[in-house]
């Protein structure tokens, strides 16, 4: 049993954070991907609290102050898994995680808030996590915000739970807790653990939807241009994120005018052509969005 005295007295500690970003493989960035890739860059400098450090997990292998590059090689999926096994048994990554309190997973187009590192290093947690997932859309330039009940892909863990063995729901070949399926392993893990939940007014992280992003199955490849992309297919994905009701987060707002800046740079004159305009009206799924993306003719 921990005495009250112990964890009051680790609330004072200070704490050490490290991030573990993969970033995308330069043959596989756009001029999109790679102003949100900066923008990611920015909003890590833009931290309030200092004791941090990153693992970035591509093509180079450097130390570069903060920020630890490791080399994955040109390898397949199930290969890089144990790529990764390897960098994280290493001598040179054991070494960087000596001392550190605290491990988060972001990615390379996602907004880490910058007085978050400051908020979670005064309390003494397993986890702590969005409830309110928050989400901004670059075409529009929309942030919203919709209650989940699993966890994001990017949370604070204690390191000592993140980097546990993990066999069960979720699992992959690299065998700790950070590389499962978090949906179907992290709840699991943390169910009888020590959680704590993020103000909704100050989230863990702001999440870019963006339509060249693998993950909105709006493009086969890296986009040339803003006309390669399919806007239907991306439609379709930004209806799977529930009602697209307005929110403000002030929290975020130092970097919307570099998000949308991106955003313009890609599009280009193109971007007269396209609007997207979403309405929000009923709370059934079918009419969250109004009016897709119109092409002027």
């Amino acid at each position: 049993m921990v005495s009250i005295a112990l964890v009051n007295a680790r609330q004072f500690i200070m704490k050490k954070f490290l991030f573990i970003t993969h970033i995308t493989p330069v043959a596989k960035r756009t001029v999109l991907r790679q102003g949100l890739i900066d923008c990611y860059f920015k909003a890590l400098e833009a931290q309030r609290y200092g004791d941090w450090q990153v693992v970035i997990m591509g093509e180079e292998n450097k130390e570069d102050g903060k920020f630890h590059y490791f080399d994955l090689g040109k390898v397949s999926r199930e290969e890089k898994f144990h790529v990764v096994k390897s960098i994280l048994q290493s001598e040179r990554f054991q070494k960087i995680v000596r001392g550190i309190d605290y491990v988060i997973k972001l990615d390379d187009d996602d907004i880490i808030s910058p007085t978050i590192l400051e908020k979670v290093s005064t309390l003494d947690a397993d986890i702590y996590f969005d409830k309110f997932h928050s989400f901004y859309e670059i075409t529009s330039g929309m942030i919203t915000q919709q209650e989940r009940n699993w966890m994001a892909s990017t949370c604070i863990h204690r390191k000592e739970c993140i980097f546990s063995e993990w066999n069960g729901v979720g699992a992959s070949a690299v065998g700790n807790l950070l590389y499962t399926e978090h949906h179907l392993a992290w709840h699991e893990y943390y169910k009888n653990k020590r959680k704590v939940i993020a103000d909704r007014n100050d989230p863990v992280y702001l999440r870019v939807l963006s339509p060249t992003s693998i993950t909105s199955g709006a493009l086969a490849g890296p986009p040339a241009n803003i006309g390669e992309i399919n806007f239907e297919k991306y439609i379709s994905y930004l209806k799977n994120f529930g009602d697209w009701s307005t929110a403000q987060l002030f929290t975020f707002q130092f970097m919307l005018p570099e998000l949308s800046h991106v955003w313009k740079q890609f599009a280009g004159k193109e971007q007269k052509k396209w609007s997207l305009e979403l309405f929000y009206q009923e709370k059934s799924f079918g009419s969250k969005i109004k009016k897709f993306f119109k092409r002027e003719k």
